[in-house]
């Protein structure tokens, strides 16, 4: 078995155990005989064997290490980050075709030189295919030119060595360079402020997604003095310390000596070396030496006390690997609950299996009620949900616990990836919408973070009530972020906070699935009305986050003026755009295609099938050129991205199924109203007059909550309009409704109608051009818009004449 470093989630692993890159920089020195830009053989021996004795795991080189390097490296049990160096584009004077052509197939030929040279060397831990371009040299060629050429080279390392890991060296100023096709994100980062470099660290967490990060450059500049070594020193402190709790994959120090050399001339006016140019150690080598000893399990942190509660039904399949996980943590105060709920399987053996787990089985009462009763049994100040196709990665409670960084932090969560070993079917799944991502408001903090990895604060789930027991499969976790927001708490999130997660492998299993996320989603709807747009869809705050499908298209960068910004970010949208065109679209366009069969009366007809076709066509190619196949994955890639697409064509049909044959029974059961004062006087021209028992605005909200309840489609106000809230009555009428406090003592009530008069002109139009085809279509397109805007307005009167008075009598409480 290969005993190479492979990429584990968001860190790395080497014989089955936890590789810590504890890194260091060496080079680039002055040419020796045999051209190589490294010291002889006895000086890199003496280096190498104190970088082992400091700690160091890793040597970051900035061109190919020959080979005597690469067994000195295997003698001192040191891996190798190696650079290839090859003239890049930033040694152009001008930028014809034929230059940038020179220069990738150039490149190309070195890569594939160095990678077939180095095929299968175990101490070679990955490839760097450069380092920091710089950001005028991308702007000046264009990002897609050099993104492309490095996604070029990383296929041409992979072609002759498909195991080896490869990565690119990239900096702040050229953030922006899309490399999603690389093993592991490197990033060389320079920031003397711990805050800064804190919130940087997990904004590139964020860039890295479900890869590694790597720092491939920290340190600072000592100076000439003792004052500015004891700086650098400090630096290097909190920047190590700061790196591990983001949950960095690792660190290269720069540098390992002040003896360098750039083009074969000495670098003289920089000190940033661990050693002084005469050899001798700094303070900042013991610093150093003492973070490499380390990881998150030895930070100076009060570590709360954690119950992880898996919920199971019928989970025999994948509930041992599971505990075998959970079981094995580390973490100090940590409690495992397993909660049976009610399975007609082998679960409960499985659970008996693991002594650490706590059994806890119940009657088969639903997801909720399985949450509750572990959160009953519980004994951690942090109760963690974890699902029981689930299993955690080694740091994962560390990093949920530091993830509750404030004291108005009430809940955290992290990402779940599916494990790389899962079916292609599954990672189609893992690609496709309404799976459990996690929405964030910023880079660490969520408006919702998904139930199979999502932990709160005891206190925080009995202040909101726990878990509503109406949510038997799914929409918990919505329902219990959103209580927790509702109260003032915040929601944060962890990116190294990772659990690996089991999608369901098949077409049919997740449609399936999605279909009953749509019958929750009904029931999410009903108790948190304000929280979803007028076609059923949630209305987020924050940005819906997955790692596995990029935008749709270019991400806003902010450049800076004359390209100058030192740090040039990207800034992402949430994508909610596009969500809302598929599903509202899709079900439009199916509906459409079934008016094709009255093409046999009218060629008229056939134009809305032709048109669907065409919208379904576009998405299809969307869809499939957003999808992200596997970067293992080498064949059949085309297949992928259209199986992926055709996942997105299809769940917004059964999403909106299950969610339309759920609505109505989703209100019943709904939490005690609170009443509308009796007895509701009509006055003339549609006024109603109400006794004034509380703030006119606590009145308009238990009016609006029992129109809903009415099944009135109602869009909030957002404060900048002259009405409490606008109902949607027909697709031609809406209402705004309206309240005002006088006289004193009550509160008049009315419901202003208006006429969508573009629509209705739109409408008209087309009955107009479809009666030229066919009078008989176009006369019953006309009936139709009319009987539509007189149900708008009958509906609008009868919401004052009965809904709401009749909201008011005893009996409807």
């Amino acid at each position: 078995m290969s005993d190479r470093v492979r990429v584990d989630g968001k860190f790395f692993q080497r014989g089955g155990q936890r590789f810590d890159v504890r890194g260091v920089t060496y080079g680039t020195f002055r040419s020796r005989g045999d051209g190589a830009l490294y010291p002889e053989r006895a000086q890199a021996k003496l280096d190498f064997v104190a970088m082992r004795d400091a700690g160091f795991t890793t040597v970051r080189t900035y061109t190919s290490p020959p080979d005597d390097l690469i067994d000195l490296a295997a003698d001192c049990s040191l891996q190798l980050l190696a650079g290839v160096f090859y003239p890049d584009w930033r040694y152009l004077v001008g930028s014809s075709r034929r230059q940038q052509r020179r220069i990738a197939r150039e490149a190309r030929a070195e890569v594939r030189r160095e990678a077939r040279r180095l095929a299968g060397r175990e101490q070679v831990m990955a490839l760097t295919l450069g380092n920091e371009v710089p950001a005028d040299v991308v702007r000046w060629l264009g990002t897609e030119v050099v993104a492309n050429t490095i996604r070029e080279l990383a296929d041409v390392v992979r072609d002759e060595d498909p195991e080896q890991l490869v990565t690119y060296a990239n900096y702040p100023t050229a953030e922006y360079l899309p490399l999603e096709t690389l093993d592991f994100l490197v990033f060389n980062v320079f920031l003397e402020e711990p805050a800064d470099f804190r919130r940087y660290l997990t904004r590139l967490q964020h860039l890295a997604g479900d890869r590694p990060l790597v720092l491939g450059e920290v340190g600072l500049d000592a100076g000439n003095g003792p004052e500015g070594e004891a700086r650098q020193a400090a630096v290097i402190d909190w920047q190590m310390e700061i790196a591990i709790e983001r949950g960095v994959a690792g660190t290269c120090v720069f540098s390992w000596t002040d003896d360098w050399h750039v083009g074969g001339m000495p670098v003289e006016d920089w000190h940033f070396g661990l050693h002084r140019r005469d050899g001798s150690p700094r303070p900042a080598l013991g610093v150093a030496s003492r973070w490499n000893e380390r990881t998150v399990r030895d930070l100076d942190f009060e570590w709360p006390t954690i119950s992880v509660v898996i919920c199971a039904y019928n989970a025999e399949g994948t509930l041992d690997e599971c505990l075998e996980h959970t079981c094995a943590l580390d973490y100090p105060g940590l409690e495992v609950i397993v909660v049976d709920d009610g399975s007609t399987d082998t679960t409960a053996d499985v659970a008996r299996r693991h002594p650490r787990a706590h059994l806890i089985s119940i009657p088969h009462g639903g997801l909720s009620v399985a949450r509750n009763e572990g959160l009953r049994h519980a004994e951690g100040e942090l109760i963690a949900y974890l699902d029981s196709d689930a299993y955690p990665s080694p740091e994962w409670p560390y990093y949920l616990a530091l993830g509750l960084d404030s004291p108005s932090v009430g809940g955290v969560g992290g990402p779940n990836l599916p494990p790389e070993d899962d079916p292609i079917g599954a990672h189609m799944v893992a690609r496709a919408p309404g799976g459990p991502v996690h929405v964030l408001t910023s880079d660490d903090r969520a408006e919702h973070v998904p139930g199979c990895n999502m932990a709160f604060w005891r206190p925080v789930l009995d202040e909101v009530g726990g878990f509503d027991p109406v949510y038997t499969a799914a929409g918990d976790d919505v329902d219990v972020c959103w209580k927790t927001l509702d109260r003032n708490w915040e929601i944060g999130f962890h990116p190294a906070a990772l659990v690996w997660h089991h999608r369901r492998p098949g077409l049919r299993a997740y449609l399936r699935q999605q279909r009953g996320y749509g019958r929750s989603e009904a029931l999410v709807e009903a108790r948190h009305p304000a929280s979803f747009t007028p076609a059923g869809t949630a209305r987020w705050r924050g940005r819906i986050y997955t790692s596995l499908t990029p935008a749709v298209r270019g991400k806003p960068v902010y450049h800076g003026l004359y390209g100058s910004a030192a740090y040039q970010s990207v800034y992402q949208g949430s994508g909610h755009m596009l969500d809302v065109v598929h599903q509202l679209g899709v079900p439009i366009a199916v509906a459409a295609l079934l008016v094709l069969p009255l093409a046999t009366f009218s060629m008229l007809f056939a134009i809305p099938t032709l048109l669907a076709l065409g919208f379904l066509g576009t998405l299809l190619v969307i869809d499939s050129a957003r999808a992200t196949p596997l970067r293992t994955l080498r064949r059949r890639r085309l297949r992928f991205r259209l199986g992926v697409a055709l996942h997105h064509l299809l769940q917004p049909l059964v999403r909106a199924w299950g969610r339309s044959r759920h609505r109505r029974p989703a209100r019943k059961d709904l939490p005690a109203r609170q009443t509308i004062p009796a007895p509701v006087q009509r006055l003339a021209n549609g006024v109603l007059l109400l006794a004034e028992d509380r703030p006119r605005a606590d009145l308009a909200a238990v009016v609006i909550t029992e129109l809903r309840r009415a099944g009135v489609r109602i869009i909030c106000a957002t404060g900048w309009e002259d009405y409490d809230a606008r109902l949607l009555t027909s697709t031609f009428v809406i209402g705004d409704l309206q309240t005002s406090s006088h006289p004193i003592g009550f509160v008049q009530l009315r419901i202003r109608r208006r006429f969508r008069w573009l629509r209705a002109a739109t409408a008209l139009a087309a009955a107009a051009v479809l009666a030229a085809f066919s009078p008989l279509a176009g006369a019953l397109a006309v009936v139709a818009v009319a009987g539509e805007s007189a149900r708008g307005i009958i509906r609008s009167h009868l919401l004052l004449v009965h809904t709401i008075p009749r909201a008011a009598m005893p009996g409807a409480r």
